[in-house]
Protein backbone atom coordinates (compact mmCIF):
# COMPACT_ATOMS: atom_id res chain seq x y z
CA UNK A 1 0.00 0.00 0.00
CA UNK A 2 1.31 3.23 -1.00
CA UNK A 3 2.42 5.78 1.44
CA UNK A 4 0.00 9.13 1.96
CA UNK A 5 2.12 12.08 0.53
CA UNK A 6 2.21 14.77 3.36
CA UNK A 7 2.30 18.27 2.21
CA UNK A 8 4.77 20.66 4.14
CA UNK A 9 3.49 23.97 5.60
CA UNK A 10 -0.29 22.63 4.49
CA UNK A 11 -2.56 22.44 7.44
CA UNK A 12 -6.43 21.39 7.74
CA UNK A 13 -9.44 23.10 9.71
CA UNK A 14 -12.47 21.43 10.22
CA UNK A 15 -15.33 23.96 10.28
CA UNK A 16 -19.39 24.06 10.05
CA UNK A 17 -19.14 23.19 6.38
CA UNK A 18 -16.69 21.09 6.01
CA UNK A 19 -12.53 20.85 6.03
CA UNK A 20 -10.74 24.00 4.99
CA UNK A 21 -7.08 24.36 4.69
CA UNK A 22 -4.35 26.71 5.47
CA UNK A 23 -0.81 27.52 4.66
CA UNK A 24 2.26 28.24 6.81
CA UNK A 25 5.70 29.73 5.63
CA UNK A 26 8.30 32.68 6.51
CA UNK A 27 8.10 35.22 4.02
CA UNK A 28 11.52 34.95 2.03
CA UNK A 29 11.74 38.55 2.14
CA UNK A 30 10.67 40.13 5.10
CA UNK A 31 11.16 37.24 7.66
CA UNK A 32 7.55 37.73 8.77
CA UNK A 33 5.60 34.33 9.72
CA UNK A 34 2.42 33.78 7.44
CA UNK A 35 -0.16 31.48 8.72
CA UNK A 36 -3.98 31.54 6.71
CA UNK A 37 -6.75 29.59 5.53
CA UNK A 38 -7.26 29.33 2.09
CA UNK A 39 -10.93 30.34 0.56
CA UNK A 40 -11.97 28.16 -1.94
CA UNK A 41 -9.21 25.55 -1.84
CA UNK A 42 -10.36 21.50 -1.74
CA UNK A 43 -7.65 19.42 -0.88
CA UNK A 44 -4.18 19.25 0.40
CA UNK A 45 -2.64 19.28 -2.88
CA UNK A 46 -3.99 22.49 -3.88
CA UNK A 47 -3.34 24.56 -1.21
CA UNK A 48 0.41 23.51 -1.61
CA UNK A 49 0.42 24.00 -5.29
CA UNK A 50 -0.83 27.59 -3.95
CA UNK A 51 1.68 27.61 -0.99
CA UNK A 52 4.25 27.11 -3.43
CA UNK A 53 3.31 30.00 -6.21
CA UNK A 54 2.77 32.52 -3.36
CA UNK A 55 6.35 31.81 -1.95
CA UNK A 56 8.02 31.70 -6.04
CA UNK A 57 5.42 35.37 -6.15
CA UNK A 58 6.51 36.57 -2.50
CA UNK A 59 10.59 35.79 -3.19
CA UNK A 60 10.20 37.99 -6.40
CA UNK A 61 8.37 40.96 -4.48
CA UNK A 62 5.27 40.58 -5.89
CA UNK A 63 3.63 40.87 -1.97
CA UNK A 64 1.01 42.01 -0.26
CA UNK A 65 -1.73 42.86 -1.88
CA UNK A 66 -2.10 39.88 -4.09
CA UNK A 67 -2.05 37.66 -0.99
CA UNK A 68 -3.42 39.95 1.44
CA UNK A 69 0.12 40.35 3.32
CA UNK A 70 0.72 43.55 5.38
CA UNK A 71 4.29 44.30 4.55
CA UNK A 72 5.68 45.09 7.97
CA UNK A 73 8.92 46.11 7.25
CA UNK A 74 12.41 45.14 7.56
CA UNK A 75 12.23 41.47 10.91
CA UNK A 76 13.20 43.09 14.12
CA UNK A 77 13.88 40.56 16.81
CA UNK A 78 11.82 41.63 19.94
CA UNK A 79 14.88 41.86 22.44
CA UNK A 80 16.52 44.40 20.31
CA UNK A 81 13.40 46.28 20.00
CA UNK A 82 13.23 46.56 23.79
CA UNK A 83 16.96 47.26 24.17
CA UNK A 84 16.11 50.02 21.39
CA UNK A 85 13.10 51.06 23.64
CA UNK A 86 15.88 51.24 26.82
CA UNK A 87 18.21 53.17 25.30
CA UNK A 88 16.14 55.48 23.32
CA UNK A 89 13.06 56.44 25.18
CA UNK A 90 13.15 55.29 28.55
CA UNK A 91 16.44 56.73 29.36
CA UNK A 92 14.71 60.29 28.99
CA UNK A 93 11.82 59.49 30.51
CA UNK A 94 13.29 58.73 33.89
CA UNK A 95 12.39 55.30 33.69
CA UNK A 96 15.69 53.89 32.77
CA UNK A 97 16.24 51.22 35.77
CA UNK A 98 12.79 50.27 36.59
CA UNK A 99 12.01 49.82 32.39
CA UNK A 100 15.30 47.85 32.62
CA UNK A 101 14.09 45.67 36.11
CA UNK A 102 10.88 45.12 34.04
CA UNK A 103 12.39 44.15 30.25
CA UNK A 104 14.13 41.23 32.06
CA UNK A 105 11.17 38.60 32.03
CA UNK A 106 10.65 40.04 28.72
CA UNK A 107 13.38 39.17 26.70
CA UNK A 108 13.86 35.70 28.16
CA UNK A 109 10.95 34.56 27.30
CA UNK A 110 10.47 36.13 24.16
CA UNK A 111 14.10 35.65 23.06
CA UNK A 112 15.13 35.00 20.02
CA UNK A 113 11.11 35.82 18.43
CA UNK A 114 10.76 38.20 15.51
CA UNK A 115 8.10 41.11 16.34
CA UNK A 116 5.80 39.47 13.69
CA UNK A 117 6.32 36.11 15.55
CA UNK A 118 4.69 37.14 18.91
CA UNK A 119 0.72 36.64 18.89
CA UNK A 120 -1.65 37.20 21.28
CA UNK A 121 -1.62 33.48 22.37
CA UNK A 122 2.27 33.84 23.10
CA UNK A 123 2.04 37.06 25.05
CA UNK A 124 -1.47 35.03 27.04
CA UNK A 125 0.92 31.95 27.51
CA UNK A 126 3.74 34.85 29.23
CA UNK A 127 1.19 36.09 31.33
CA UNK A 128 -0.08 33.12 32.64
CA UNK A 129 3.48 31.21 33.34
CA UNK A 130 4.26 34.10 35.15
CA UNK A 131 2.12 34.83 37.19
CA UNK A 132 2.33 31.08 38.89
CA UNK A 133 5.19 33.02 40.91
CA UNK A 134 4.70 36.75 40.37
CA UNK A 135 1.89 39.18 41.89
CA UNK A 136 -0.95 40.01 39.61
CA UNK A 137 -0.06 43.52 39.29
CA UNK A 138 3.65 42.83 38.36
CA UNK A 139 2.59 41.07 35.69
CA UNK A 140 0.16 43.91 34.68
CA UNK A 141 3.22 45.86 34.55
CA UNK A 142 5.34 43.71 32.56
CA UNK A 143 2.63 43.29 29.78
CA UNK A 144 2.44 47.16 29.84
CA UNK A 145 5.89 47.79 29.07
CA UNK A 146 5.84 44.95 26.16
CA UNK A 147 3.00 47.03 24.77
CA UNK A 148 4.80 49.95 24.48
CA UNK A 149 7.72 48.52 23.06
CA UNK A 150 5.51 47.33 20.27
CA UNK A 151 4.06 51.15 19.85
CA UNK A 152 7.31 53.06 19.68
CA UNK A 153 8.21 50.40 17.04
CA UNK A 154 5.22 51.23 15.12
CA UNK A 155 5.80 54.97 15.74
CA UNK A 156 9.87 54.79 14.87
CA UNK A 157 8.80 52.77 11.68
CA UNK A 158 10.52 49.05 12.82
CA UNK A 159 7.25 47.17 12.64
CA UNK A 160 4.02 47.53 11.17
CA UNK A 161 1.63 44.83 12.23
CA UNK A 162 -0.45 44.53 14.89
CA UNK A 163 0.15 45.21 19.07
CA UNK A 164 -0.25 41.60 20.43
CA UNK A 165 -0.27 42.39 24.20
CA UNK A 166 -3.14 45.03 23.16
CA UNK A 167 -5.06 41.59 23.00
CA UNK A 168 -4.67 40.72 25.88
CA UNK A 169 -6.33 41.61 29.23
CA UNK A 170 -4.77 42.40 32.17
CA UNK A 171 -5.34 40.52 35.57
CA UNK A 172 -8.09 42.43 37.68
CA UNK A 173 -5.97 43.40 40.81
CA UNK A 174 -8.37 45.13 43.38
CA UNK A 175 -6.36 48.34 44.71
CA UNK A 176 -4.81 47.64 48.38
CA UNK A 177 -5.46 49.05 51.54
CA UNK A 178 -4.93 52.83 52.11
CA UNK A 179 -1.23 53.66 52.85
CA UNK A 180 -2.34 55.64 55.77
CA UNK A 181 -0.24 58.23 57.25
CA UNK A 182 1.44 59.44 61.03
CA UNK A 183 0.49 62.19 63.44
CA UNK A 184 2.56 65.06 64.65
CA UNK A 185 4.02 63.75 67.48
CA UNK A 186 4.60 60.43 66.01
CA UNK A 187 7.12 62.43 63.48
CA UNK A 188 8.51 63.89 66.38
CA UNK A 189 9.73 60.96 68.50
CA UNK A 190 11.43 59.42 65.37
CA UNK A 191 12.90 62.62 64.96
CA UNK A 192 14.40 62.55 68.24
CA UNK A 193 16.05 59.28 67.45
CA UNK A 194 18.20 60.91 64.90
CA UNK A 195 21.26 62.32 65.98
CA UNK A 196 22.65 63.99 62.75
CA UNK A 197 21.24 67.62 62.85
CA UNK A 198 20.89 67.57 59.01
CA UNK A 199 19.19 64.15 58.39
CA UNK A 200 16.89 65.21 61.08
CA UNK A 201 16.49 68.59 59.26
CA UNK A 202 15.36 66.49 55.92
CA UNK A 203 13.11 64.52 57.92
CA UNK A 204 11.31 67.32 59.23
CA UNK A 205 11.56 69.53 55.76
CA UNK A 206 10.02 66.62 54.39
CA UNK A 207 7.12 66.75 56.76
CA UNK A 208 6.68 70.15 55.79
CA UNK A 209 6.76 70.01 52.05
CA UNK A 210 6.03 66.55 50.95
CA UNK A 211 8.86 66.80 48.77
CA UNK A 212 9.86 63.11 47.62
CA UNK A 213 13.44 62.27 48.77
CA UNK A 214 15.26 62.52 45.36
CA UNK A 215 13.87 66.19 45.12
CA UNK A 216 15.48 67.09 48.67
CA UNK A 217 18.69 65.33 48.07
CA UNK A 218 18.67 67.85 44.25
CA UNK A 219 18.00 70.72 46.04
CA UNK A 220 20.23 73.64 45.43
CA UNK A 221 20.71 76.49 47.08
CA UNK A 222 19.89 78.52 43.14
CA UNK A 223 16.98 76.43 43.69
CA UNK A 224 15.75 78.84 46.23
CA UNK A 225 14.56 82.69 46.69
CA UNK A 226 14.43 83.69 50.42
CA UNK A 227 12.70 86.62 48.72
CA UNK A 228 9.41 84.99 47.68
CA UNK A 229 9.31 81.69 49.79
CA UNK A 230 9.44 79.58 46.72
CA UNK A 231 11.39 76.78 46.05
CA UNK A 232 12.08 75.10 41.95
CA UNK A 233 11.72 71.00 42.14
CA UNK A 234 14.03 70.16 39.22
CA UNK A 235 13.41 67.29 36.66
CA UNK A 236 11.28 65.42 39.18
CA UNK A 237 10.14 62.11 38.93
CA UNK A 238 6.78 63.42 36.71
CA UNK A 239 8.89 65.60 34.52
CA UNK A 240 7.14 68.49 35.67
CA UNK A 241 9.56 71.16 36.81
CA UNK A 242 8.31 73.72 38.95
CA UNK A 243 8.68 75.82 41.76
CA UNK A 244 6.67 75.67 44.98
CA UNK A 245 5.88 78.05 47.88
CA UNK A 246 7.48 76.74 51.82
CA UNK A 247 5.73 77.13 54.63
CA UNK A 248 7.82 79.16 57.05
CA UNK A 249 9.49 76.68 58.67
CA UNK A 250 10.53 74.64 55.62
CA UNK A 251 12.51 77.68 54.93
CA UNK A 252 14.20 78.09 58.04
CA UNK A 253 15.36 74.29 57.65
CA UNK A 254 17.25 75.32 54.54
CA UNK A 255 18.69 78.55 55.88
CA UNK A 256 19.96 77.04 58.66
CA UNK A 257 22.24 74.77 56.38
CA UNK A 258 25.80 75.16 55.96
CA UNK A 259 26.84 76.18 52.32
CA UNK A 260 29.65 73.35 51.52
CA UNK A 261 28.79 73.61 48.05
CA UNK A 262 26.33 73.78 45.37
CA UNK A 263 23.20 71.46 47.59
CA UNK A 264 21.71 72.47 50.49
CA UNK A 265 21.22 69.22 52.08
CA UNK A 266 25.09 68.21 52.01
CA UNK A 267 28.04 66.35 53.41
CA UNK A 268 31.06 68.65 54.64
CA UNK A 269 32.44 68.08 51.49
CA UNK A 270 29.29 69.53 49.41
CA UNK A 271 28.17 66.67 48.31
CA UNK A 272 24.60 65.27 48.51
CA UNK A 273 23.26 62.77 50.59
CA UNK A 274 22.22 60.31 47.78
CA UNK A 275 21.73 56.94 49.75
CA UNK A 276 21.54 56.02 53.17
CA UNK A 277 18.32 58.53 54.62
CA UNK A 278 15.07 56.01 54.35
CA UNK A 279 17.52 53.63 56.26
CA UNK A 280 18.33 56.44 58.65
CA UNK A 281 14.44 57.02 59.28
CA UNK A 282 13.27 53.68 59.21
CA UNK A 283 15.85 52.81 61.91
CA UNK A 284 14.87 55.78 63.84
CA UNK A 285 11.02 54.44 64.06
CA UNK A 286 11.85 51.70 64.93
CA UNK A 287 13.51 53.14 67.98
CA UNK A 288 10.84 55.17 68.45
CA UNK A 289 8.07 52.27 68.52
CA UNK A 290 6.69 53.73 65.62
CA UNK A 291 5.04 51.13 62.69
CA UNK A 292 6.09 52.55 59.14
CA UNK A 293 4.45 50.45 56.18
CA UNK A 294 6.81 47.39 54.64
CA UNK A 295 7.57 48.97 51.44
CA UNK A 296 8.51 52.91 50.65
CA UNK A 297 9.25 54.00 54.44
CA UNK A 298 10.18 57.37 53.69
CA UNK A 299 7.44 57.83 51.52
CA UNK A 300 4.52 57.92 54.32
CA UNK A 301 6.19 61.58 55.66
CA UNK A 302 4.59 62.80 52.11
CA UNK A 303 1.18 60.46 52.48
CA UNK A 304 1.47 62.66 55.96
CA UNK A 305 2.13 65.68 55.02
CA UNK A 306 -1.25 65.63 52.12
CA UNK A 307 -3.22 64.11 54.84
CA UNK A 308 -2.14 67.34 57.21
CA UNK A 309 -2.89 69.78 54.51
CA UNK A 310 -6.31 68.38 53.94
CA UNK A 311 -7.40 68.33 57.17
CA UNK A 312 -6.21 71.49 58.01
CA UNK A 313 -8.67 73.34 55.47
CA UNK A 314 -6.43 72.96 52.79
CA UNK A 315 -8.18 72.23 48.80
CA UNK A 316 -7.72 69.34 46.90
CA UNK A 317 -6.41 71.52 43.53
CA UNK A 318 -3.29 73.04 46.26
CA UNK A 319 -2.68 70.24 47.21
CA UNK A 320 -2.39 68.70 43.76
CA UNK A 321 -0.13 71.77 42.74
CA UNK A 322 2.06 72.10 45.92
CA UNK A 323 2.64 68.01 45.52
CA UNK A 324 3.13 68.58 41.92
CA UNK A 325 1.37 66.04 40.94
CA UNK A 326 0.11 65.28 37.33
CA UNK A 327 -3.89 64.66 38.40
CA UNK A 328 -6.15 64.27 41.22
CA UNK A 329 -5.81 60.39 41.85
CA UNK A 330 -2.63 60.15 43.66
CA UNK A 331 -3.53 62.99 46.49
CA UNK A 332 -6.47 61.35 47.28
CA UNK A 333 -5.09 58.04 47.01
CA UNK A 334 -2.12 59.42 49.52
CA UNK A 335 -4.39 61.81 52.14
CA UNK A 336 -6.18 60.21 55.03
CA UNK A 337 -9.15 62.00 56.13
CA UNK A 338 -9.62 63.20 59.91
CA UNK A 339 -10.85 61.97 62.83
CA UNK A 340 -14.03 62.28 64.12
CA UNK A 341 -13.78 65.42 66.13
CA UNK A 342 -11.71 66.52 63.72
CA UNK A 343 -14.57 65.80 60.83
CA UNK A 344 -16.68 67.34 63.10
CA UNK A 345 -14.72 70.76 63.48
CA UNK A 346 -14.47 71.14 59.51
CA UNK A 347 -18.15 70.84 59.68
CA UNK A 348 -19.45 73.59 62.39
CA UNK A 349 -16.96 75.90 60.29
CA UNK A 350 -19.45 75.98 57.32
CA UNK A 351 -21.02 79.80 57.98
CA UNK A 352 -24.73 80.04 59.07
CA UNK A 353 -27.14 81.21 56.39
CA UNK A 354 -27.48 84.32 58.93
CA UNK A 355 -23.98 85.32 58.39
CA UNK A 356 -22.52 84.55 62.50
CA UNK A 357 -18.88 83.74 62.02
CA UNK A 358 -17.87 79.91 63.36
CA UNK A 359 -14.83 78.97 65.36
CA UNK A 360 -11.26 79.15 63.59
CA UNK A 361 -9.95 75.51 63.27
CA UNK A 362 -7.08 75.11 65.72
CA UNK A 363 -3.78 74.60 63.97
CA UNK A 364 -1.37 71.98 64.30
CA UNK A 365 1.16 72.36 66.19
CA UNK A 366 4.56 72.78 64.67
CA UNK A 367 7.12 70.04 65.30
CA UNK A 368 9.54 72.55 66.51
CA UNK A 369 7.96 74.12 69.07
Amino acid sequence: MAKQKRYNGVYSVKGKNGVSYGIDYVHPQTGQRIRKVLKGCNSEADAFEKRSIEIADAARGAINKAYGIQNRGEPVLFTDMVNLYLKNWSADNKESRTDEFRSVRLKEFFHGRLMSDITPFLVEKFKRQMAKDRAKSTVDKWLSLGSQVFEKAKTWGKYNGENPFLKVDRFKVKKGKKPGSLSPDQVYSIMEQIGHSVKRDMVEFCYNTGWRISEITGLRWDDVNPDTGKAWIVDPKNGNTVEIELNDRALELILKQEKNGPFIFSHKNGKPYKTGIPDVFKNAAEKAKVALPKRKAWHILRRTWASMFLQNGGDVETLRALGNWKDYSMPMWYADSADSDRKREILNRIPSPDGRKKPEIEKVVSLSA
